[in-house]
């Protein structure tokens, strides 16, 4: 989820996507819903988002209460690809930035904790408040995720998008950045090789973020919205970081000091698989 700095119903005609054979353009691209577990209305709006609309993944708070739930709701989603959405500043626990040892012994634990819940390693890993992008804790996540052969969001040759989100100016909300029209342009304007694009959808109980709840439920409007999931077949291949497989985490560290979310150097290999909204 972002940071306060850069804050930014249903509808019936979408339905949940399938896996086809690749097409012949280019652009893939990864949907992924932060915050899974936060809550129970953050967890059914992602796990709605995924079944109805373009969400392709998802990153799980291991520590917060909804985290057991949400693993046994994303067992009936197969498709859904889950990563691991590391906490240092929202939950139970919480970790001196400043004491590096203690960031790298909490960053292992909560992949472990991962693990212990799902049975499998994460997808990906990204981090609450992008605290992985910080200069002084980027190696440790960067280290961690090579050993791990993990995906790590911004340092895997995947472009990192961030636009669709509703806060761009703190405590001020700007409803026109998560519409159905601003995510049909960003999808009619995905760039070639993979992205990955950033969401917080959540139903009308996801209170976990005072700053960012009620703004979830437009998120999830958009991401259902028929029109949206029509331009999602037509503009780009959908795919999770489970499809891209584990050859991606070879770049892992390639683009390691370069400001994240600029893109990456080069094209990552195009998929086997991918999605159609119906």
């Amino acid at each position: 989820m972002h940071t306060s700095r850069s804050r930014r119903k249903p509808h019936a005609g979408a339905r949940r996507p399938s896996c086809v054979p690749g097409r012949a353009d280019d652009r893939y691209l990864i949907v992924n819903a932060d915050d899974l577990g936060a809550d129970r209305g953050t967890s059914r709006g992602i796990i709605d988002a995924h079944a109805r609309g373009i969400v392709t993944s998802a990153s799980l708070m291991v520590d917060m209460p909804d985290a057991r739930a949400a693993v046994r709701a994303a067992r009936e989603h197969p498709r859904l690809g889950i990563g691991l959405h590391v906490s240092f500043t929202a939950g139970p626990r919480t970790v001196d930035l400043a004491d590096p040892r203690a960031v790298r012994q909490e960053l292992e634990r909560q992949l472990d904790r991962f693990v212990a819940l799902t049975g499998q390693e994460p997808t990906h890993i990204d981090s609450h408040h992008h605290v992985h992008r910080r200069p002084e804790l980027a190696h440790l996540f960067v280290a961690l995720c090579r050993r791990r052969r993990i995906p790590l969001r911004g340092f895997s040759g995947v472009t990192y998008l961030g636009h669709f989100y509703g806060q761009w100016e703190h405590g001020k909300t700007d409803l026109s950045h998560i519409s159905p029209d601003y995510l049909i342009s960003l999808l009619e304007g995905m760039p070639s090789g993979v992205s990955e694009l950033a969401c917080h959808p959540g139903d009308r109980d996801a209170r976990f973020d005072p700053m960012y709840d009620w703004q979830r439920r437009f998120e999830l409007d958009a991401l259902t919205d028929p029109r949206v999931t029509t331009t999602a077949r037509r503009s780009v291949r959908l795919i999770n970081y489970r499809d891209l497989g584990r050859d991606l985490s070879r770049d892992l560290g390639r683009d390691f000091g370069r400001e994240p979310g600029r893109g990456p150097r080069h094209r990552s290999p195009a998929p086997a698989i991918a999605y159609s909204p119906a």
